[in-house]
């Protein structure tokens, strides 16, 4: 048994390997792409065109596409593989990538002919209010229509490759599309053309090149590749069961960053919020794909192949130790980023048109946003074990009870906020975190009904241990920061650089040395796992 698990544990650690280091490259790429984007484009332009007609409109429909058959196609498909025949398994492929199709064009086609109307539904600009943002919004709709072909066929790529396990090509393929933005923007600027047009060309150019590279990944099974209209297949039903409870869920979470993301900031018709918005996600949102999302596309094909083995208790072990080993890294990361939000934000994207003033907005919403890594690493990786076990009418309520909260507290922000952007962007973000928090621990409570995981008197424990250890950490950091004058008083980038630097290696010896003294093993032991798989590559 005990080999069992170990090799289990290195088949999960040896797949995510290969994943984050595809991720690396996507988020490198993301954030060179965050930092290009805020040096060459004016605030006013970043909100409308990266922040409303991509972020908000053509990546929101593609999320819905990516959450819904994410985990309801793969369970699926693996099965088809394993007990029926690759030909039964590409049939049922080959019908949702049909459909899938079909749908993206007809969607595309309403956004090139009527992308006025989507701007008026989505946002208060109108011609008669903002009627600068209002067209431009509407001619960056219209000119990134087709991307949203390209983003959301990958999305089902994406699940193929996966479902082979060949995970870094299908993680790649992002990588491929953050990169292609990145050599638009750059020769936008050395050509002196329009940078606003040259972004949207690299965007849909990226989706392409997204699909491409895992046509490349799947170039074997080209050949299966075929239209079909299988809709009575037994397969496609089992995946209208699992996906259609979690299409509700979904479009409730998508309603959430509507209002909390463009709604309410455009209310306020202050330029740079929604930049602000989206630039305090990128920290929080790349160390959780790159980690947490990681860890959980790995573990997804095994957790489907313990259930279907009915071994909840080995799921339930697994769930607890890879959690308490993010949440032993993730956690005192929280309150490091929240020590250290000013000079860190400078450091990353301060430059061009992103200014001191967005420096500090956006550290106010990174700070927040931050703040929910901890949970969000448990979520992903509850999820999995959810969506392993078919349960997707439980994890659809759960999250549109919590979206539902998330709104609300973006609502009283809005009406309290009286008009001070700071206290708007604390409230959308901090509403967020904390609707994550309770989401995640009701997950939590709800999955024990299926598999043994965190017990509650040693998870009660390891959280206290942790949290002392990192609030010690983030005290001594503080005073670093702001009670020793020689630190205090160092400015522009290198200034930044040395802040960071000093309070990051401070930071990070107290909570060590605290942690080693409270007994928190779990980073050792993810040293050890990291350790012994560069041994053997050795």
């Amino acid at each position: 048994m005990g080999e069992r698990k170990a090799s289990l544990e290195r088949h999960i650690f040896k797949a995510s390997v290969f994943v984050l280091i595809a991720h690396v490259l996507f988020k490198l790429a993301g954030l060179i792409q965050a930092k290009v984007m805020g040096h060459y484009l004016p605030q006013g332009t970043f909100d409308v065109v990266y922040a409303f007609a991509f972020e908000n409109c053509i990546f929101m429909l593609f999320l819905i596409g990516e959450e819904v058959l994410g985990p309801s196609f793969m369970p699926v498909f693996m099965r088809e593989l394993d007990a029926e025949s690759e030909k039964s398994a590409w049939t049922f492929a080959n019908t949702v990538l049909t459909l899938q199709f079909i749908l993206l064009v007809v969607v595309a086609c309403v956004f090139c002919l009527v992308p006025h109307a989507v701007v008026e539904f989505l946002t208060t600009w109108s011609a008669g209010a903002s009627p600068e943002k209002y067209e431009l919004a509407a001619k960056s709709v219209r000119t990134l229509a087709p991307a949203v072909i390209g983003l959301s066929l990958g999305s089902t790529t994406y699940v193929l490759l996966n479902g082979y396990k060949r995970f870094f090509l299908a993680a790649f393929g992002d990588a491929v599309w953050k990169f292609c933005v990145v050599i638009f923007l750059i020769v936008g600027a050395l050509l002196a053309r329009d940078n606003a047009q040259m972004l949207m060309w690299g965007l849909v150019a990226g989706s392409l090149c997204k699909v491409g590279t895992h046509l490349f990944g799947l170039r074997d099974k080209l050949h299966l590749f075929r239209p079909e209209f299988a809709c009575s297949h037994p397969a496609f039903k089992r995946l209208c069961w699992l996906a259609l409870p979690l299409l509700a869920g979904i479009l409730m979470a998508k309603v959430r960053d509507e209002y909390n993301n463009v709604y309410v900031l455009s209310a306020l018709d202050e330029s740079g919020l929604m930049q602000a918005n989206s630039m305090g996600r990128k920290l929080q949102s790349t160390l959780l794909f790159l980690v947490p999302y990681t860890l959980s596309i790995a573990v997804f094909p095994f957790f489907c192949e313990l259930v279907d083995k009915n071994d909840h208790a080995r799921l339930g072990r697994l769930v607890t130790r890879f959690g308490r080993m993010l949440l032993s890294v993730f956690a005192p990361f929280a309150l490091f980023v929240a020590v250290a939000a000013v000079p860190l934000t400078a450091l990353i994207f301060k430059g061009g048109h992103f200014d001191a003033v967005a420096v500090h907005r956006t550290a106010v919403s990174l700070s927040f946003y931050t703040f929910v890594l901890p949970a969000a690493a448990i979520e992903a990786l509850v999820m999995q074990a959810f969506f392993a076990n078919r349960r997707m009418v439980a994890v659809t309520v759960i999250g549109i009870l919590f979206s539902s909260l998330s709104i609300l507290i973006s609502w009283v922000g809005l009406k309290m906020c009286g008009g001070h952007e700071l206290i708007l962007l604390a409230f959308i973000a901090g509403g967020f975190t904390v609707s994550r928090i309770f989401k995640c621990v009701t997950l939590v409570e709800m999955l024990k009904k299926n598999a043994p995981v965190f017990p509650f008197a040693e998870t009660l424990s390891f959280l206290a241990r942790v949290t002392l250890a990192a609030g010690l950490a983030s005290a001594v950091g503080w005073l670093v920061l702001h009670r020793l004058e020689f630190v205090a008083g160092l400015s522009g980038r290198v200034g930044d650089l040395l802040k960071v630097g000093l309070v990051g290696a401070v930071f990070g010896g107290v909570y060590v040395i605290s942690a080693y003294g409270l007994r928190v093993s779990e980073m050792r032991e993810l040293l050890e796992l990291f350790l012994q798989k560069v041994r053997k590559r050795a």
